[in-house]
């Protein structure tokens, strides 16, 4: 059932007088309803009616022919869109003012020999689309609903496109430190870009991202992920299973990669996060190169460039105490699935999940979400997959009152289902969200500036390649 309210006569702005032709008890009734704003007047023997409307700022006025006793001047409204109704008299005649709160489409009226209404819609849909480069469409929508205005801006990328590619970008090219989108985009030579995956405060990857074939950081709580190669796209939860074998013959299970030792933890640290593991002196940490150990040493060691660190903590420590240098160690990291094998180079997480199959399906608790990402209305940065091999990248402004509210992650995947999407995934959002093409920033960022983040996913064309 649709919210509906109904300001009637016996609140102060409608008043009924007897000698008037009423409208279901008054003269005058306003009926605020989820998707409409509906103005109802009675018509009196020789009363006639002027419909106009101002777009910025959005008003509708009501001239009419003949007075309505004891209407108060003005009667302000709880509604998203409408805020008020002004009445003054002139000339004999009167004059009725819906102030709003923002632009609508404009109102619609009829009448009849008893009455005349007038109609203002509130859910509406202005889209437009232009070409970017060729296998590159943006899209720009603004949008109404019962809560609110929303500003939406989208790219369509021809994944069949062979002169199109899309790519996961580290801040700073490494896994600490943040960095705007435009300046990503900028480095990465890009035409385009969005925001990518959640962070951590020092700008590390909170899930899975995979760089040009190389695994940079593991999948977590087994989030929904997006996998992206030549033509090919794939879209699922995603697992990690990491592993050493000793020269025993014993294996041991890796816990996590490029990411702060916690208590029992084994770490693969890659040149990905740094010159160095930072890690402090109650674990040990083995530097491998060409699966050799290198060296072994308490606690922040260099990581060679073209090997990798295992640093170890408690039980973990206990393990790697077994090696000595020279020993060979056996690695292996897989994802489940690993999508690499099909030649996805370029892996990022989100999530939660948004489209399935075409349908509206939200996986938040699954994937083990707090309520600040899955609760209420927000900017929000998403991803979609289209029946014919279109990658969808959107963003939705929000915290602006007036201008863009934000979605709910349903309205969310309710908005990339009318975009084509039969896959779609959420992204980091909130102040995070940004879009930028030809390196200008398109969305409103909620902080009011481009907030620096940890990765981004940018699209690369002929043209955009210095």
């Amino acid at each position: 059932m649709r919210e509906r309210t109904i300001v009637t006569a016996i609140i102060s702005l409608l008043f009924f007088t007897s000698s008037l032709v009423s409208y279901a008890g008054a003269p005058v009734q306003l009926t605020v309803e989820g998707d409409r704003i509906v103005l109802c007047l009675a018509k009196s023997e020789g009363q006639s009616f002027r419909v106009w409307y101002t777009k910025n700022p959005m008003k509708v006025i009501v001239d009419c022919e003949q007075s309505f006793q004891g209407m108060d001047p003005i009667q302000t409204v709880n509604d998203a869109a409408l805020r008020a109704v002004r009445y003054s008299e002139q000339d004999g005649g009167a004059r009725l003012v819906l102030d709003f709160n923002y632009q609508l489409p404009p109102p619609v009226w009829e009448e009849n020999d008893e009455m005349f209404v007038v109609t203002i819609t509130k859910e509406f849909v202005e889209s437009s689309e232009r070409l970017v480069t060729p296998g590159v469409r943006y899209g720009h929508q603004r949008r109404g609903s019962a809560a609110g205005p929303n500003i939406v801006n989208y790219l369509e990328i021809d994944l069949l496109n062979e002169d199109i590619e899309v790519k996961v970008v580290l801040a700073q090219d490494r896994v600490t430190g943040r960095e705007h989108v435009s300046s990503m985009a900028y480095r990465a030579e890009a035409i385009a870009a969005v925001n990518g995956a959640y962070f951590a405060a020092d700008g590390r990857p909170l899930g899975l991202l995979v760089i040009d074939g190389v695994l940079v950081s593991e999948p977590y709580a087994e989030r929904t992920a997006i996998g992206l190669g030549s033509q090919i796209v794939m879209m699922d939860s995603v697992g990690f299973q990491g592993e050493i074998g000793l020269p025993d013959g014993s294996r041991a299970s890796i816990t996590g990669m490029n990411r702060p030792r916690l208590e029992n933890d084994l770490i693969l640290y890659t040149s990905h996060y740094g010159e160095t593991t930072k890690t402090n002196v109650y674990g040990l940490d083995v530097s491998v190169v060409d699966g050799v150990v290198q060296s072994i040493q308490a606690g922040d060691v260099q990581i060679p460039r073209d090997g990798l660190v295992l640093s170890g903590h408690g039980t973990a420590k206990q393990i790697l105490s077994q090696l000595e240098v020279g020993d060979r160690i056996d690695l292996v990291t897989l994802l489940q699935p690993d999508w690499r094998q099909f030649g996805a180079e370029q892996i990022i997480g989100g999530g939660p999940r948004l489209v399935r199959d075409g349908l509206v399906w939200i996986t938040g608790e699954e994937e083990q979400f707090r309520k600040d990402i899955l609760v209420g209305r927000a900017p929000r940065t998403a991803l979609g997959i289209t029946a014919d091999n279109k990658l969808l990248l959107v963003t939705v402004n929000g915290r602006q009152p007036n201008i863009s509210v934000g979605m709910t992650l349903k309205e969310l995947a309710t908005l990339l289902i009318e975009l084509g999407a039969v896959q779609a995934m959420n992204l980091d959002g909130g102040g995070s969200t940004t879009m930028v093409i030809r390196d200008l920033v398109l969305n409103l960022p909620s902080d009011g500036v481009e907030r620096p983040v940890s990765n981004a996913i940018v699209v690369i064309a002929p043209e955009s390649r210095r």
